[in-house]
């Protein structure tokens, strides 16, 4: 059994954040993940401000060379929010939005904690995992052991699995995505098709699934739709009508042929105490996931980075676990509960009728509103959280 002070189950941002952090800093890291990198990954690529200073604090680069490298492959200025056919609120960004294709810019993430001096093996699966002692076993026999283990392994997490965690509380707030991807060529020349189809800027759509929402996002050669929602809150077969009644809604016909991917995704489940033994749980393993809009990235880098600095802090004899916690207290569990409460409360009046008062509440809210989904500001009664020069929208 090899030995390393970190072994992290997962290369997606979360366990690169980590490993970038830890392997800068003269620890010995390895990275384990199933896939061969790049690999697709189901997402709507969204960077929101806050993400962005993230991944300038991690990896010290900046919007503007992500896109000269392309890892960033659109960006907007500007934003749409429906219920159904009504617009609610629409209007310019105070900071723009970029898009990322997962596929490279996960690839891209792990390529920065390998220059950092990680170890990574890819096309090797966790298959087995002893959270106490940290250590793990892939499925060709291979075990590795750590000081710490940190489970980066997504919404489905093999980690979690071994850990203390009861599967039912897990499963009591889980989400569910489907995406459709319209190729550019594929949408060239076609009629009927809802206009937002052809904007280059993002739409968020209400009223086609319950406690849920839908999107079209506007990437350089596709657009990514979709629609997410709460699972518990559906009956059986009802996402897939909701699908059905949303690409109708975008005037897409009902055989387009096109392949519907499906994935699960953390939508209020998050684990207060992420943790058991010798292991931190990191990104959507989690349940970092923000739970009105399903941002998962910002936080999968963002926790990625706290579990990081926990266990640096661990040399000087600080017990990680308390010291994790207490890091995802300070920047992370109150947006995520004041998210939620923002989920409930929208999604209610929603369900009795009450458009007219949510679309006056979003226009009242001015740039606070769209500060808060950027992190600017908080969800919690959007206090301000951060000085923002918008002259600096780079």
């Amino acid at each position: 059994m090899t030995h390393y002070d970190v072994v992290i189950a997962g290369g997606g941002p979360a366990g690169a954040s980590a490993a970038t952090v830890l392997a800068g800093a003269g620890l010995s890291v390895l990275v384990l993940d199933k896939a061969v990198f790049p690999r697709d990954k189901l997402c709507a690529g969204l960077l929101t401000w806050k993400t962005c200073r993230t991944i300038e604090r991690v990896f010290g680069v900046t919007p503007r060379e992500l896109k000269r490298l392309g890892v960033i492959n659109n960006t907007s200025d500007a934003y749409r929010i429906r219920h159904r056919a009504r617009i609610l609120i629409e209007g310019p960004l105070v900071y723009p939005f970029h898009f990322v294709a997962r596929r490279d810019f996960d690839a891209w993430c792990l390529d920065r904690a390998r220059a950092a001096g990680a170890e990574v093996l890819t096309g090797a699966e966790v298959a087995w995992a002893d959270p106490r002692a940290g250590q793990v076993r892939t499925r060709d026999g291979r075990e590795f052991s750590g000081t710490h283990l940190l489970a980066a392994d997504g919404a489905l997490s093999t980690v979690r699995r071994f850990c203390a965690i009861d599967p039912a509380s897990w499963r009591a707030e889980q989400g569910m995505g489907l995406e459709i991807y319209l190729e550019r060529d594929w949408l060239r020349g076609r009629t009927g098709l809802c206009p937002d189809l052809l904007a280059d800027f993002p739409t968020v759509y209400s009223g086609f699934v319950h406690a849920g929402y839908g999107w079209s996002f506007p990437h350089r050669d596709r657009v990514i739709i979709g629609i997410c929602g709460l699972h518990r809150a559906l009956r059986e077969g009802e996402f897939r009508t909701a699908l059905a009644d949303f690409l109708d809604f975008l005037g897409i016909p009902p055989d387009h042929g096109l392949p519907v991917r499906g994935h699960p995704l953390p939508y209020g489940n998050w684990l207060r105490r992420p943790h058991d033994g010798r292991t931190l749980l990191v990104g959507d393993a989690g349940g970092m996931v923000e739970p009105f809009f399903g941002e998962g990235i910002h936080y999968a880098l963002h926790t990625g980075e706290l579990a990081a600095k926990a266990v640096l802090e661990a040399r000087t004899g600080t017990d990680p676990r308390a010291r994790y916690e207490a890091l995802l207290a300070a920047t992370v569990f109150t947006e995520l509960e004041w998210s939620r409460k923002l989920r409930r409360l929208l999604f209610w009046m929603f369900s009795h009728g009450a458009v007219m008062p949510v679309a006056g509440l979003l226009r009242g809210g001015g740039n606070a509103l769209q500060e808060m989904v950027h992190g600017i500001r908080s969800f919690k009664l959007l206090r301000r959280l951060h000085d923002f020069d918008p002259r600096r929208g780079e």
